[in-house]
C-alpha cells in the first residue's frame, strides 16, 4: 500500500474524532437518532476545519451496516467503501471545477435514481459557492422537490456567496476555527501514535502558523518530520519554516524595555544577515505582543494566550515590565508597520521604523502620571472643578503618529475666553493647545456701534431696508464695527476678524445695493466703501496681549510648559477662533 500522509491517515473517522466541532456533531447525531435528518444541508468554515470530513461521516452513519446510527462502525463494506471514497452511492464534487450548468444537469440525472448498494444516496458539493447562476437555479429545483432517500450537503469557504434560495432550502452549521490548545493537544496524540518526539515549542509554532487550520497544521508537522526525521526540535522548525527564534522576541521586548534602538535596530541587522523574511518576524512580533497584553489583563494561565505552559511564565516576566497602555499601544505600532511591510517598498526601513517607534513609545508619561503631576502642582487657588475639567478633556494620542496633541481648561478665573498655542522649542510638531469657554471678544457685534457723522437711528433704517430688501446683504452688515459718512462717502467698518464679511460687501452688486439704499434714507447721493476697522485692531491686540500675559501667570500653563519643554507662539480668542 502506497505512503499516506499524516493529515490522511489520521483523518477522523467518527463525530467523536472530529475537533472542535461539538456544536455541529452534536446536532447531527441527535438528528439521525429521532430519524430528522434533513435532505440539504451547508457546512461552512475556514479550510482544515472539517466540513468534508464531517459530511463523509455523516454519509456513513447514514449507510453503515447498524444504522443509520450515529456511531458508525467502521468495519462494513459500506463504512470501508465510504473512507475510502470508492462509494457508488456518496458522490463527491468539486464544484470549483464543475461548476457548470451541464455538470448539474447531469448530476440530477444521477440523484433521480435509487442508491445502488446503500441506504441513502449522498451527494457532498465541495466549495459550493463557485457554482454559477444557472448551475445553481438548476440545483435549486431539485432541492425544492429532493428524491426520496437523497441527501446534499454543499461544504463552502464563503457561505455568502451561495444562493439565498438555496441557503432558504437548507440547515446551514458554521465550522469554527480551532484554538491553539485544540490543535495542540490533537498534535501530541497523533506525534505519540507516530511515534514522534516533538519539543513542546516546536509544536507551538506549528500550531500558531497552522491559525486554526488542523489540516495545515498536520501538514506542517508532516513537512517537519521530513526535515528533521522522528526527532522534531524547536530551532530546527523554526528554521524550515522561517519562524525567528524565541530569543529573538525576548531581546525585542528587553530592548524596548530598556529603551535601547540599538539593540533593537540590531536584530534587524541580524535577520537581513542571516536572508530571514522580516515581515515574518514583525508577524511573530505581533503575536508576542499579544501574549503579553492577554497576560497583563487576564493573567499567565488564560486559554487566550497562545504558548505552551512551560512559554508562560517568561510571558507573565515580560508582561510585568509594561503597562496595558503601553502594551496597548506596541500592538497598534506593529500592527501599523506589518501594513507597511506589505504595501511599501524597502521592508528594512519600515521595519527600523517601526522599532524605533516602539522605543519611543516605550519612554511616554503614563496619562494618569501626567494628571498627577498637574494636580498636584496647582496652587491652592486652583479649584477641584478646574482639575476635574482638565482631566475630563485630556487627550493624548499614541504613536506611530509624530505629533502628541493635548487639550485642557486652564482657570476659569484667570482668563475667561482664550486659546493659546504652545510650540515645542524645536518646532518639529510636539503641541499643546489650550481652551477656554468665556467671555466676548473685543467688537462683538452684539456691542454698540461706532458712528461718525451720521446717527444711530439712520444707519438703523439703513439695516432694516437692506434686511428687507436682500436678507443675505442684511446679515453681512449686521457685523460690521463701525459707520462713518464723510462728504459723500459712506465708509462701513470691519473688525480684523471679520475681514471675509467686508470682503462679500465689496462686490459691485452689494456696494450698489447699499449705495441706493443709503442714498434713499439719506436724501442724498453717496459713495460706500467697506473697510477694516483700525481702532478694533488695536483693541483686539491689547486683549490679546492681556490674555496672553494671563496665560504666562497660570500655574497650569506653567506646569504643561515645564513638562512638555515648550513656549506660547500665538494667542488667540474665542472669537478670533471662529
Amino acid at each position: 500500500m502506497s505512503y499516506q500522509v499524516i493529515a490522511r491517515k489520521w483523518r477522523p473517522q467518527t463525530f467523536r474524532d472530529l475537533v472542535g466541532q461539538q456544536h455541529v456533531t452534536e446536532t447531527l447525531k441527535n438528528a439521525i437518532l429521532n430519524n430528522r435528518v434533513a435532505h440539504a444541508y451547508i457546512f461552512s468554515g475556514a479550510r482544515g476545519v472539517g466540513k468534508t470530513t464531517a459530511a463523509r461521516i455523516l454519509a456513513k452513519a447514514l449507510n453503515c451496516v447498524k444504522g443509520p446510527t450515529p456511531e458508525p462502525c467502521g468495519v462494513c463494506d459500506s463504512c470501508r467503501e465510504i473512507a475510502a471514497g470508492t462509494s457508488l452511492d456518496v458522490i463527491e464534487i468539486d464544484a470549483a471545477s464543475n461548476r457548470g450548468i451541464d455538470q448539474i444537469r447531469e448530476l440530477r440525472e444521477m440523484v433521480r435514481y435509487v442508491p445502488a448498494a446503500s441506504r441513502t444516496k449522498v451527494v457532498i458539493l465541495d466549495e459550493a459557492h463557485m457554482l454559477t447562476g444557472e448551475a445553481s437555479n438548476a440545483l435549486l429545483k431539485t432541492l425544492e422537490e429532493p428524491p426520496d432517500r437523497v441527501v446534499f450537503v454543499m461544504a463552502t469557504t464563503e457561505p455568502e456567496n451561495l444562493e439565498d434560495t438555496i441557503r432558504s432550502r437548507s440547515q446551514h452549521f458554521h465550522f469554527r476555527a480551532l484554538t491553539f490548545a485544540e490543535i495542540t493537544k490533537r498534535l501530541d496524540e497523533i506525534a505519540q501514535k507516530e511515534e514522534l518526539k516533538i519539543e513542546p515549542g516546536a509544536m507551538a509554532v506549528i500550531a500558531r502558523m497552522a491559525e486554526g487550520s488542523l489540516r495545515d497544521a498536520l501538514s506542517l508537522l508532516e513537512q517537519a518530520r521530513a526535515y528533521c526525521g522522528d526527532i522534531i526540535p524547536d530551532d530546527q522548525v523554526r528554521a524550515l519554516l522561517g519562524v525567528v527564534p524565541e530569543d529573538a522576541l525576548e531581546e525585542l521586548v528587553g530592548a524596548v524595555a530598556a529603551g535601547s534602538a540599538d539593540r533593537a535596530l540590531g536584530l534587524v541587522h541580524t535577520f537581513q544577515k542571516e536572508g530571514r523574511n522580516l515581515q515574518h518576524f514583525c508577524r511573530e512580533a505581533i503575536r508576542h505582543m499579544r501574549n503579553l497584553l492577554i497576560a497583563r489583563v487576564c493573567g499567565a494561565d488564560s486559554e487566550l494566550i497562545a504558548a505552551t505552559p512551560d512559554q508562560r511564565p517568561a510571558i507573565a516576566k515580560a508582561a510585568a515590565l509594561f503597562s496595558e497602555e503601553d502594551l496597548t499601544r506596541f500592538f497598534q505600532i506593529l500592527l501599523q508597520t506589518d501594513d507597511d511591510l506589505r504595501r511599501k517598498p524597502d521592508p528594512r526601513v519600515h521595519l527600523e521604523m517601526g522599532l524605533l517607534r516602539l522605543i519611543n513609545a516605550s519612554r511616554l508619561a503614563p496619562l494618569e502620571e501626567l494628571l498627577a503631576e498637574l494636580k498636584s502642582g496647582a496652587p491652592g487657588g486652583t479649584s477641584s472643578g478646574t482639575a476635574r475639567a482638565a482631566s475630563s478633556t485630556l487627550r493624548q494620542t499614541a504613536p506611530p503618529p509624530k505629533v502628541l496633541t493635548q487639550t485642557f481648561a486652564p482657570a476659569a478665573s484667570a482668563h475667561p475666553e482664550a486659546s493659546q498655542r504652545f510650540a515645542s522649542p524645536s518646532e518639529a510638531g510636539d503641541a499643546t493647545t489650550a481652551t477656554t469657554p468665556g467671555v466676548k471678544a473685543p467688537n462683538d457685534s452684539k456691542e454698540t456701534i461706532r458712528v461718525s457723522g451720521i446717527s444711530h437711528e439712520q444707519v438703523a433704517e439703513i439695516k432694516s431696508a437692506i434686511q428687507a430688501e436682500q436678507k443675505f446683504l442684511g446679515e453681512l452688515v449686521e457685523h460690521s464695527s463701525g459707520w462713518e459718512l464723510e462728504g459723500a462717502e459712506l465708509r462701513i467698518y470691519f473688525s480684523p476678524e471679520k475681514r471675509p464679511f467686508a470682503e462679500m460687501i465689496e462686490g459691485r452688486e452689494p456696494l450698489e445695493r447699499i449705495r441706493a439704499v443709503s442714498s434713499n434714507v439719506l436724501g442724498r447721493a453717496v459713495r460706500v466703501c467697506a473697510r477694516l476697522d483700525s481702532v478694533a485692531a488695536a483693541a483686539a491686540a491689547s486683549g490679546s496681549q492681556e490674555l496672553r500675559a494671563q496665560f504666562e501667570r497660570d500655574p497650569l500653563v506653567r506646569s504643561m510648559l515645564e513638562r512638555f519643554g515648550g513656549k506660547i507662539t500665538e494667542v488667540r480668542s474665542r472669537q478670533q477662533e471662529k
